[in-house]
């Protein structure tokens, strides 16, 4: 007579005998196994969400609010969209997946619908700006509309414009002539009238999680080399020159956070 499996477990279970413990964990185990596969798999449910603008954000903040959220006022954020949208748009262009196939050679291809709509860029760079600021993705997705792997999707897209965008580079004046408006300015904001300073340097602990030996070998030296021992964390020294402004002119991050400040600037490009 052949029994079902559960006929069979409950016999073997209900048996006086003693059952060895190996045994009952096979069975404990296919009996788990077995529930699992009856339970049905609980559908994906389709999200509908309304799209936010940075207009309305701004609508709902105000001017001061905005600034301190965004680190920039509203017309600096329009004039930095306006330079980074084609940019922008050449991102997302490389970095999307989907390959158009079939179809007549030359015929014109549609993407594949949106559920949503589609994400406007200003709404990306405005994602990028507030996770920059410190912002949660998931404050973000509910204020601008859309999911938490478009926020992250919107800063990698923004960080890669920025780089394409040559605008951005960093690098510090070469002529005499924009060296001595850098002193024009710092002469006209400080009080005593200092003439010959061309820069404002300092440096900060960029933290990091601890690197890896393989991480390590990869740049030459060990783990501890990474370690600030004045503020117990591992990072990399960075050395940044600003103007009166505060906008960067030079940055160098070539040394770990066990290394002084003086041994960091006499290692960057602006020292030589």
């Amino acid at each position: 007579m052949l029994l079902s499996f559960d006929a069979a477990i409950e016999r073997i279970t209900g048996a006086s005998a003693v059952i060895p413990p190996a045994v009952l964990a096979v069975i404990t185990h296919y009996r788990n196994k077995k529930e699992r596969s009856q339970k049905q798999r609980v559908p994906r449910i389709a999200i509908q969400r309304q799209r936010g603008s940075v207009a309305d954000v701004f609508q709902c903040l105000g001017p001061s609010i905005f600034r301190r959220a965004f680190r920039m006022t509203f017309d600096s954020f329009w004039r930095l969209y306006s330079i980074l949208s084609p940019h922008i748009l050449s991102s997302l262009a490389e970095g999307s997946k989907y390959v158009c196939k079939g179809g007549r050679a030359g015929g014109n291809y549609s993407l594949p619908p949106i559920r949503n709509g589609p994400i406007p860029h200003s709404v990306r760079l405005g994602a990028s700006l507030r996770y920059f600021a410190g912002g949660s993705p998931y404050d973000i997705m509910y204020i601008f509309g859309i999911s938490y792997s478009e926020v992250l999707t919107s800063v990698w897209t923004v960080v890669d414009a920025i780089h394409r965008c040559s605008k951005f580079n960093i690098s510090y004046p070469d002529t005499v002539e924009e060296q001595r408006e850098i002193a024009a300015g710092f002469q006209a904001a400080s009080t005593p009238g200092i003439r010959n300073c061309a820069g404002a340097i300092d440096g900060i602990l960029i933290w990091m999680l601890k690197p890896s030996l393989k991480e390590a070998k990869k740049s030459g030296v060990d783990q501890k080399k990474f370690l600030c021992g004045r503020k117990h964390k591992f990072g990399l020294n960075c050395q940044a020159v600003s103007d009166c402004r505060g906008r960067i002119l030079d940055i160098s991050i070539k040394y770990g956070g066990s290394s002084s400040d003086c041994l960091a600037f006499e290692a960057s490009e602006l020292h030589r």
